[in-house]
């Protein structure tokens, strides 16, 4: 029973508290107002001579013959009391001020009886501003001026008007307006930070944007001049985060609009002397000239250093800004590279202008420079090769041929084979001519081919010998090749009749000897305009490629492991003779490919078991002529000191004095191959000949001289 007693009372309590909330003013019937609650009961009895309330204020005036004036809450409490003053609603409702009036004057008072802004404004407005109160006052003559939350004046009533402008600042400012229509700034302080005189005045969260007659300039949040006001236009540039880092600045020169850049400390960076700049906060492009007409570019560091002379015709971006590193090629009216710079992403030049005299892509992450006539490597931040080659230096499948004082070598992608990077130098020396020809560790040929050799009555001056025989491979010597190169050389020159300087021997041929030989006969053919003829003999190692069956020939620096990259394509050097004005071409090949060496084992990079490639099909006026097919292997003849192949090739020659035409030369030989492999080797070989398309008809009837 006690316990229901204590919740009836506990209810009834609350009744009663939210019968005492008031929600109007109502005139009693004596002719006073009061205040009642929502059922109509008075809160406040009527005794006032007026009474207001504010529903959205949540709060009431009252007054005592216009004498007494007065404030009470919800509840009825008076909060505010004041004799001669008359009070206004507060809002929001939570405010502490309220503006009283008086004699046609204005004031500000708080909750608690305090005047803090005296009875002398002909208006106030109070305004609130990301946690401050200002106080707008308007004095009587109507001149606009500030004070604080306490009363305290910060800006004189000698203005048109105020306002307190839009800023991302962490504080309020107040901006006023004098009676000129100039525009002046003030610190929620009250301390004036732009002088009088600009016609508009805005201010975010980094600056002070001011203009005047047209001209833009800048001031910090504390006041101090930025940028003299004295630009066409200016922004201020941002990263992403929206951290400034430099100001951009456009000036008008001779009517014309020129652009440069300030640094976030005021100094100038760039002149306003370019029509473009690009300024990211690691570094500053400039350039000049409309797009589509002449333009000449230049560049500046972050700091404000020249590091390119706008003066050069085109500026490449060879990498992008995602990149740990950024190059600029700048080039001539030509397009000719002139020189690049390299700087990492945070504005660190890692190769200054002019270092250098070139750049060119070589291969992913890797570049080939030029300076003083010759070109190297370079990657990342540092040079990986010397620049010592005669032409920029290009990867394809990693591998790269480069010339050095006119000897051609192969060298291999330095990212991708550090411990290999110069295969030619490592193994052959370039300088080959100045030490004289190769030397062979088998018996010099003494058979009867190599002695009695026919002499030809006349010379073939467009017969051209381009012939390569490679013996001394560091793991796999063949045996006896110099001597067929050597011999059929020989008889290229005797018994067919070919002028000496038209033979061209390489002996031990690297990967570069092989492409010169090849560009040699590009420029015979060129010259000769199709009034020459060929002659392409190899002897040496062949190898397939297991996976694609392909034939090529192995240099004597090539890798049997890495055949394509570093070996000869079969289909390549087709090609590449096919596609010359030639009268005809003939291609003798005393090699196999298939693996094997001519003492019929494996070489140490093949499978255990001789792949067979496939038939690469000549083009053009060309017949090629093999040691062997397929899968079989080309061997020697040891009590000849020959290859099987050669020996029987120059037999016939030497038979013939040279005066045959192929169809003979090619049964001949073949006959003689097939039947001595057999009875000598205990293996088949079998010569093979496969004609172009073009000579199917004609080949037969062919002659070397």
């Amino acid at each position: 029973m006690k316990r229901l007693i204590i919740i009836l009372s506990i209810m009834a309590a609350f009744a009663a508290n939210m019968h005492a909330q008031i929600v109007a003013a109502k005139e009693g019937d004596n002719g006073k107002y009061g205040f009642v609650d929502a059922n109509g009961n008075w809160v406040v009895n009527p005794v006032y001579s007026s009474a207001e309330w504010d529903k959205y204020g949540d709060i009431g005036t009252f007054d005592h013959d216009w004498k007494v004036f007065g404030m009470i809450d919800n509840q009825g409490r008076v909060v505010f009391k004041s004799n001669n003053c008359m009070l206004f609603t507060r809002y929001p409702k939570t405010s502490p001020f309220v503006k009283i009036f008086h004699n046609s004057k204005y004031g500000v008072g708080t909750m608690d009886g305090k005047i803090i802004v005296p009875l002398q404004y002909k208006y106030i407005e109070i305004k609130e501003e990301e946690g401050y109160t200002f106080f707008m006052l308007t004095s009587t003559d109507g001149k606009v001026g500030v004070a604080a939350s306490d009363g305290k004046i910060l800006v004189p009533c000698e203005y048109y008007r105020g306002e307190i402008p839009y800023s991302n600042a962490k504080q309020p400012f107040l901006l006023m307006e004098d009676f000129n229509g100039g525009m002046v700034l003030f610190s929620c302080e009250g301390k004036q930070l732009t002088p009088q005189g600009y016609s508009s005045v805005e201010v975010d969260s980094v600056a002070i944007t001011v203009s005047k007659n047209g001209m833009e300039g800048l001031y910090t949040l504390e006041g101090q001049e930025w940028v003299p006001c004295e630009y066409a236009s200016i922004y201020i540039d941002k990263y992403s985060n929206n951290k400034p880092y430099a100001i951009s600045v456009t000036k008008k020169i001779d009517g014309k609009e020129k652009k440069g850049v300030f640094s976030m400390d005021g100094k100038v960076l760039v002149p306003c002397e370019y029509d473009f700049v690009y300024h990211n906060g690691n570094y500053i492009e400039v350039w000049n000239g409309e797009i589509g007409s002449k333009q000449e570019y230049g560049m500046y560091s972050k700091a404000g250093e020249v590091l390119v002379p706008c003066q050069y015709r085109h500026c490449d971006r060879l990498t992008n800004e995602r990149e740990r590193i950024q190059i600029f090629a700048f080039t001539d009216e030509k397009w000719r590279p002139y020189s690049f710079i390299v700087i990492r992403v945070n504005g660190e030049v890692i190769v200054p202008f002019n270092q250098y005299q070139g750049i060119e892509k070589a291969a992913e992450n890797l570049y080939t420079i030029q300076q003083n006539g010759k070109w190297g490597l370079w990657s990342g931040d540092h040079e990986v090769m010397a620049c010592q080659y005669d032409n920029p230096i290009k990867f394809a499948n990693d591998v790269a041929t480069v010339t050095k004082n006119g000897e051609a070598s192969l060298i291999k992608n330095p990212l991708k084979d550090g411990s290999q990077i110069l295969i030619a130098e490592a193994k052959t020396p370039t300088k080959k001519k100045e030490k004289g020809p190769a030397v062979s560790r088998y018996p010099k040929p003494d058979s009867e081919v190599d002695t009695n050799i026919p002499v030809a009555r006349k010379q073939t001056e467009t017969m051209f010998a381009f012939i390569i025989c490679n013996e001394n491979y560091p793991d796999a010597p063949v045996p006896y090749s110099l001597n067929d190169g050597r011999m059929f050389r020989e008889y290229c020159q005797k018994t067919l009749g070919i002028p000496e300087k038209n033979i061209n021997l390489y002996e031990d041929a690297t990967f570069g000897n092989i492409i010169t030989a090849v560009e040699k006969m590009k420029s015979i053919a060129d010259a000769y305009d199709g009034e020459a003829s060929v002659i392409f003999y190899y002897s040496g190692h062949g190898f397939p490629d297991d996976k694609q069956q392909t034939a090529y020939l192995l240099p004597i620096d090539g890798d049997a492991a890495s055949i394509t990259t570093t070996g000869y394509s079969l289909a390549k050097l087709y090609k590449e003779i096919a596609s010359l004005k030639l009268k005809s071409s003939v291609v003798f090949l005393d090699a196999c490919f298939s693996g094997a060496k001519r003492e019929d084992e494996m070489l140490t990079s093949a499978r255990g078991v001789a792949i067979k490639v496939k038939e690469e099909a000549p083009q053009g006026n060309m017949v090629v002529f093999s040691a062997a097919q397929g899968d079989e292997t080309a061997h020697q003849l040891e009590d000849k000191h020959h290859g099987l192949f050669t020996y029987c090739l120059l037999k016939e020659l030497q038979k013939a004095q040279g005066d045959i035409n192929l169809g003979t030369l090619t049964d001949n030989v073949t006959k003689q191959v097939k039947r001595q492999s057999v009875v000598i080797n205990n293996k088949k070989q079998t010569p093979t000949v496969i004609p172009s398309q073009k000579m199917m008809n004609d080949w037969r009837e062919m002659k070397l001289k």
